[in-house]
C-alpha cells in the first residue's frame, strides 16, 4: 500500500499527463478491491494467494511504467492498459463470478502486467533481428497490449452478457499467455518466434470477440452529442498524442496554437454539434475550447479506422458507430470505415 501511495502522490505534478494520473489513480483504486478481498477473513485462502501475487505483480509494473523518464506516449498506453486490466478485479473479487472465469481473468491480469513491465523495461533493438525489417518482440507486445486491453474494458462491464464474457476472456487469456512468453527473458528465441507467429491468430479471434461481446451489449440510444463525447472520450485516452496532434493539426483553436498541445484529455458535450474538448498545453496549463462534431469526428475516423475500434477503445467503440451512423443519416456524411 506505501507503494500505491507513493506512485499516486508522484502522477500529482503538473508535468504528469491527465490521462496517466488518472490512469495510475484508477488502477491503485482498483487494486484496493483486491486488497480488501485479501484482508477479508471469508476470502478462500487460494483466492487470496492470487490475488496477493496480482497485487505484487500489478504494483511493482505500475511502478517500471510510471518512470517519468520512458517516452511518454509508450508510458501512457502502458498505464492505460494496466487501468484497464486492473478494471476486471472487482468482477474477479465478486462471491458470484464463475471460478473457471475468475482463474482465466486472474492469469491475464498477471500476465499482461508483466508483459507490460518487461517490455517497458526492455529496449525494442534487444532482441530485434538486425536487418530483418520484423517488428522487434518489445513493439509487438505493446501493440498487442494495447489491443488486449480493450477486452478488459468489455469484460468489466456490466452490459456484457455473461456467455459473450466467457468466450471473450478465454480468447483474451490465449493472448496474455503468448505474451508473457514472448516477453519473458528466460523464452528461448526458437520459443519466442513460435509464440510471436502464434499471436496474430490469436489476436485476430480475440478482435472478433470483442466486436461481438461489446455489440451483445444493451445500450440506450444517445444523443449525436453524447455520442460524439464518449466516442471522442475514448479515442483521447488511447490513441497517441502524435496521431492525434497530427490529425487534428487544423482544428485547435487558435489561442492554442502558440504554445502547443501536450495532451488531448477529453471531450464534453454541449450541443449536438458541438463539444467541448479539454487539452493540457506544453506549458502544462489545462485548456479548454470549442470542436465542431463533423469536422472532429471525420478526421478521428482517419486516426482509427474500423478494425481498431474495439481493441482500442471497448465498448465505447459503439459510441463511435452510433456517431458515424447519426453523421450518415443527418448529413449524408460518411465517417471513415467506421460503418463498414
Amino acid at each position: 500500500m506505501d507503494t500505491l501511495l507513493t506512485l499516486v502522490s508522484t502522477v500529482k505534478s503538473p508535468e504528469t499527463l491527465p490521462q496517466d494520473r488518472q490512469g495510475v489513480v484508477e488502477s491503485t483504486e482498483h487494486l484496493t478491491t483486491a486488497l480488501a478481498a485479501i484482508n477479508d477473513p471469508q476470502t478462500p485462502p487460494e483466492l487470496r494467494r492470487e490475488l496477493t501475487s496480482v497485487v505484487k505483480q500489478v504494483t511493482s509494473t505500475l511502478r517500471v511504467i510510471s518512470d517519468p523518464g520512458a517516452p511518454a506516449e509508450e508510458r501512457s498506453m502502458l498505464i492505460l492498459v494496466v487501468k484497464r486490466s486492473t478494471s476486471t478485479l472487482p468482477l474477479i473479487c465478486a462471491p458470484g463470478t464463475p471460478q473457471e472465469l475468475r482463474d482465466k481473468m486472474l492469469a491475464g491480469v498477471k500476465e499482461s502486467a508483466f508483459a507490460a513491465e518487461h517490455s517497458a523495461d526492455g529496449g525494442e533493438s534487444a532482441h530485434s533481428p538486425e536487418g530483418s525489417g520484423a517488428p522487434a518482440p518489445d513493439a509487438t507486445v505493446r501493440r498487442a497490449l494495447s489491443e488486449k486491453s480493450g477486452s478488459d474494458e468489455i469484460t468489466q462491464d456490466k452490459r456484457t452478457p455473461p456467455e459473450e464474457r466467457e468466450r471473450l476472456v478465454t480468447a483474451t487469456q490465449q493472448v496474455s499467455a503468448l505474451l508473457k512468453k514472448i516477453s519473458d527473458p528466460e523464452t528461448s528465441s526458437e520459443e519466442r518466434s513460435e509464440a510471436t507467429r502464434d499471436l496474430d491468430d490469436r489476436t485476430a479471434r480475440m478482435k472478433d470477440q470483442q466486436e461481438q461481446a461489446a455489440s451483445a451489449q444493451e445500450r440506450p440510444e444517445e444523443s449525436l452529442g453524447k455520442a460524439a463525447a464518449v466516442c471522442t472520450s475514448a479515442i483521447f485516452d488511447s490513441t497517441s498524442e502524435s496521431a492525434l496532434a497530427r490529425g487534428l493539426e487544423k482544428l485547435v483553436p487558435p489561442d492554442w496554437e502558440g504554445e502547443g498541445i501536450k495532451d488531448f484529455w477529453k471531450a464534453e458535450e454541449k450541443t449536438d454539434d458541438r463539444l467541448e474538448v479539454l487539452a493540457q498545453l506544453r506549458n502544462n496549463e489545462n485548456a479548454r475550447g470549442p470542436f465542431e462534431v463533423v469536422p472532429l469526428i471525420t478526421e478521428l475516423a482517419e486516426i482509427v479506422p474500423h478494425h481498431e475500434l474495439f481493441g482500442s477503445m471497448g465498448g465505447s467503440a459503439l459510441s463511435c458507430k452510433q456517431t458515424a451512423t447519426y453523421l450518415e443519416e443527418k448529413f449524408g456524411i460518411t465517417v471513415g470505415t467506421w460503418l463498414s
